[in-house]
């Protein structure tokens, strides 16, 4: 809408100016080839959208263009920033499982983080596994425990056969 009151403005404007021009215009030989000159330069203001048309609407599409490549950039680059998330909040679970399991004096467990996404951005924790070995099967609940209080996830604890070189 904006470009059609410009069009018509530039028109109006156009019209005054050879109005203007031809009453300061003294000869009146000079005033036959004036009014040509102006009804030319009428003429093209009255057709320049239609004349410029093509090139804004090869402009429009390959604006077009450039924003589908930048929502698709938009949305990998959305999406390997919420896998980053997603594994930088596991390994610090299973860091901080860690910690907690060497402070409780154990020792050889595999820990196991599940880690989900969940809508806009939001990472959803599960739990926590661990596999530790059947020597520690006599303290379970207060590993379960420590590690629940400590993480704030549930914990499970699976149990490992130790295996006895000789």
């Amino acid at each position: 809408m904006e470009a059609v009151r410009q069009w018509a403005f530039g028109l109006c404007a156009a019209a005054v100016a050879c109005a203007l021009a031809q009453l300061v215009l003294p000869g009146a030989g000079m005033q036959r080839v004036f009014r040509i000159t102006c009804s030319v330069f009428f003429l093209c203001c009255l057709l320049s959208p239609v004349a410029l048309a093509p090139g804004d609407l090869r402009l429009a599409a390959g604006r077009q263009a450039v924003l589908g490549q930048v929502e698709a950039r938009s949305q990998q680059l959305e999406a390997s920033l919420q896998a980053s998330a997603l594994a930088l909040a596991r390994e610090n679970l299973r860091l901080a499982a860690g910690e907690k399991l060497a402070q409780l004096g154990v020792e050889g467990g595999k820990i196991s983080v599940d880690v989900h996404a969940q809508g806009e951005g939001g990472i959803s924790i599960s739990g926590c596994e661990l596999r530790l070995p059947e020597g520690y099967a006599d303290r379970a609940q207060e590993i379960e425990a420590a590690l629940e209080a400590y993480l704030g996830v549930p914990v499970g604890i699976g149990w490992e056969k130790e295996e006895v070189y000789g």
